[in-house]
């Protein structure tokens, strides 16, 4: 058993693992008890941030400032687009700058970074792997498609008995490259999708390591790529051979037996839409309140009530 939880899930302390937590340090992420706050900050005091355990990770932990090494960098110089201290935004070097509180900046990145989180996990993820749905789909189809196809060409070739023996080898042999060619240009747009699809899940698990930490530089770096990731790619249309066969002619059986007409390839720009994300019980509560006009009475339309206007 873990010697720093009991049989009611009690926390304890990090450092002797003994003891209940009653302290937190926002700074290294530890648990404390109160005889072991000393020890723990004894090497750095001014580094350390101990706050009631409860109000764990609530403390912003700003970077050092460059010309204060024992200040964090509290505010944000706008017009120098550095992080300052509090003597340095009012210094004479950023006089007349604009200087804005650094949290502020933090908590609206944050904030967009849930947005980004929430809009690529609920809308264009989903977007992706419907993609990727279709076009597996249409992969496993192909088999089946292309031997209706083979089985068509095969039956007109009968009619030819030996003489078109040849000539339908010949087209049978067209048919499977353009199956192969069909089947492999469905896999590199399904690997194109698959691997935004990684990227995808990647700056997923990225943004819950941010949207959990108060490390304000980590914050600070994010760069947003939803609007890259919004930007689906153009949809491939490719459209089945089809076979057109000639009439009958033994003289010039080979010209006139038919001919294959090859897989068409399009690419539709805006072919794929961004999913809508579900709505919650909430919106679909509102969405069924409504005021609606019947012949000339109104009615109110609430849910489960109907109330005669």
């Amino acid at each position: 058993m873990d010697p720093r939880t009991s049989a009611q899930d009690v926390i304890r302390c990090d450092l002797c693992q003994t003891a209940e937590v009653q302290k937190y340090c926002d700074f290294c992420h530890v648990n404390l008890c109160i005889p072991c706050i000393g020890k723990h900050i004894s090497d750095d005091y001014d580094k350390h941030k101990v706050v009631p355990f409860k109000q764990k990770k609530s403390t912003l932990i700003y970077p050092k400032c460059s010309s204060h090494q024992k200040r964090g960098s509290k505010f944000h110089c706008k017009t120098c687009g550095t992080s300052v201290c509090s003597l340095c935004a009012t210094s004479d070097k950023h006089r007349g700058h604009t200087v804005l509180p650094l949290s502020d900046l933090f908590y609206s990145k944050r904030e967009a970074i849930g947005k980004d989180s929430e809009e690529l996990e609920n809308s264009i993820s989903p977007t992706y792997a419907e993609i990727a749905e279709g076009i597996e789909s249409q992969i496993a189809n192909l088999d089946g498609k292309y031997e209706n196809l083979t089985s068509t060409l095969i039956e007109f070739g009968e009619e030819w008995h030996r003489e078109v023996d040849v000539i339908v080898e010949k087209l049978r042999m067209e048919i499977e490259k353009e199956k192969t060619k069909h089947k492999s240009i469905l896999k590199e747009h399904l690997n194109e999708i698959k691997q935004i699809q990684t990227v995808i899940e990647e700056t997923l698990r990225n943004l819950e390591q941010t949207e959990d930490s108060n490390d304000v530089s980590l914050t600070m770096e994010y760069i947003s790529r939803t609007k890259e990731f919004s930007k689906l790619p153009p949809k491939i249309q490719i459209s089945i051979p089809t076979f057109s066969s000639r009439t009958i002619d033994t003289e010039q059986f080979y010209k006139l037996f038919g001919y294959l007409i090859p897989l068409s390839v399009t690419t539709e720009e805006n072919g794929y839409e961004v999913k809508k994300p579900k709505l919650s019980s909430k919106e679909m509560l509102e969405a069924k309140v409504s005021y609606i006009i019947l012949t000339d009475r109104s009615y109110y339309l609430y849910p489960q009530t109907l109330i005669f206007g």
